[in-house]
């Protein structure tokens, strides 16, 4: 079927292009050299609008707000230079279906985004088109574990996410503690093209700078005390895959200044090494810390800032996305119970739920279930089983007759699943602390150190049982506990 398509562009040469290419397909083309030339023709209903950003008397931002206004089911799609890629995301946050890079070097991909666009405008509701779309995504959010909840925000969070996803663009993910950065890198991950190839997670505040240094690039046998064998990085080995660097503000000054050149160049250089490697690697960085004041502040290099932050998709608080916090509570509660004997949530639970801050976001409140599913055997959960800086809100109030049998003090430590155990240990470490008074005075240096014992010998508990499992066999164990099997012998040395 034949479509009305406005190209709006100062370009004469992409105006004849376009023209040429799309009227080759049998739609009706007109073309606009500025926003008053647009203004004129969209008098009429279009079913596409091609826009670009920069006009020479007008801006494309403020062009997109009125066709949506005044025709919502017209489809806009945002033509860009490299340069204005954050005004384009911002484009599909108002509305615009998608963006597209200049210079248009894929005809088959350009001509595939075209008819997409076209084939929802023509379908005026796109029902269809929507049902399979949210069904698609449903089954990329099961698959990667993330639980999005309904809010207006995440939704349209998600929506930028795949728009994204085939961009060959570098992500910054911001959020609080405990938001899922991680969750959300491994969605972009598996609605991309990238999807068969591996996503790598590292951690840079988790490791210090000369063992960052080798897992992120590798290192050449030879090219340090204990390196008895070449070693690839984790850039090489996500080669076609995606990169998540968490806590990127963690990294030394020295880490910065080669993770600029990778992303620069595409080459890497192995610790020891001569020879440049060359990487296809998508890098998603996230922090929960001010960049720009670390910037600022020297601690973080300005170049690299820049360069990381072309897209930034900030992930909502929990206490921004409430309508979210019965259904994320009851996903967590039945990840304990199974969904047949999963107690339900009384009606004074979850007005206590929606009345907390959550400081630790989803994270925390995926505790607070694991503690509830620890302690709970009834039909319904009550405000006893809540932990008590819940139920201690202002507004909240425990009935006089609730069963005494299940106090409103967390177990230092709850008989939990393992999967859930450590959750519950967070929670009621937590409570334990909070109800220290310092003022009588606390040991804080003995409190470090025996916390650091207590996690040194479970580590290496851990390593242990995996070492005996596996035959001492570190590439296996290192497989099964998610690392390297030189990060395992390096923490097993180190928790001895």
């Amino acid at each position: 079927m034949a479509a009305r398509i406005l190209v709006v562009d100062d370009e004469m040469e992409m105006g004849n292009f376009f023209k040429y290419f799309l009227e080759g397909k049998n739609h009706d083309v007109t073309v606009a050299g500025n926003g008053k030339q647009a203004r004129e023709a969209l008098k009429d209903y279009f079913h596409v609008v091609m826009l670009d950003l920069k006009l020479p008397d007008d801006d494309g931002i403020t062009l997109l707000r009125e066709i949506k206004r005044k025709y919502p089911t017209c489809e806009v799609l945002i033509m860009t230079g490299y340069s204005t890629v954050k005004s384009a995301v911002e484009a599909i946050q108002l509305g615009a279906y998608d963006y597209l890079e200049k210079p248009f070097d894929d005809l088959d991909a350009l001509e595939a985004i075209i008819e997409r666009a076209l084939n929802r405008a023509l379908a005026r509701k796109g029902t269809c088109a929507d049902e399979d779309n949210l069904l698609h995504r449903k089954r990329m959010l099961e698959k990667v574990g993330f639980v999005a909840g309904k809010s207006e925000q995440i939704q349209r969070l998600l929506t930028i996410s795949e728009k994204l996803a085939n961009k060959s663009i570098t992500i910054m993910v911001r959020g609080e503690t405990g938001t899922g950065k991680e969750v959300l890198a491994r969605y972009i991950h598996a609605v991309s093209s990238r999807s068969e190839q591996p996503f790598l997670a590292i951690n840079c505040g988790a490791f210090t700078e000369t063992l960052l240094d080798s897992e992120l690039f590798g290192h050449e046998r030879g090219a340090f005390t204990g390196a008895t064998s070449q070693h690839k990085g984790i850039f090489e080995m996500a080669h076609r895959g995606t990169l998540f660097l968490d806590e990127i503000g963690e990294a030394a000054l020295t880490i910065q200044v080669k993770l600029l050149r990778v992303l620069e160049t595409g080459e890497i250089f192995r610790v020891g090494g001569e020879k440049p490697i060359r990487v296809d690697t998508r890098v998603i960085a996230a922090t929960n810390a001010p960049l720009e004041k670390l910037v600022a502040e020297k601690r973080f290099r300005e170049d690299l800032f820049y360069r990381l932050d072309v897209v930034t998709l900030s992930l909502p608080s929990l206490k921004e996305r409430r309508e979210d916090i019965s259904l994320l509570a009851e996903h967590f509660l039945a990840h304990h119970y199974g969904t047949e004997r999963r107690p339900r949530l009384s009606a004074e639970v979850l007005e206590a739920l929606n009345r907390y801050n959550w400081p630790g976001n989803i994270r925390e409140l995926a505790n607070v279930m694991a503690q509830v599913a620890a302690i709970c055997d009834a039909p319904a959960v009550l405000l006893e089983h809540l932990p008590s800086k819940i139920t201690a809100q202002p507004g909240v109030k425990i009935p006089e007759d609730a069963g005494a049998a299940v106090p409103n003090q967390e177990p230092v430590f709850a008989l939990t699943p393992v999967k859930s155990g450590l959750e519950a240990i967070a929670v009621s470490l937590d409570s334990l602390v909070s109800n220290i008074d310092v003022k009588e005075g606390f040991d804080l240096p003995l409190f470090l150190d025996d916390l650091k014992e207590i996690t040194n010998e479970s580590v290496r508990k851990v390593i242990e049982n995996a070492l005996q499992q596996s035959g001492e066999r570190y590439p296996q164990a290192a497989e099964w506990l998610r690392t390297t099997p030189r990060v395992l012998r390096y923490l097993y040395k180190e928790k001895k």
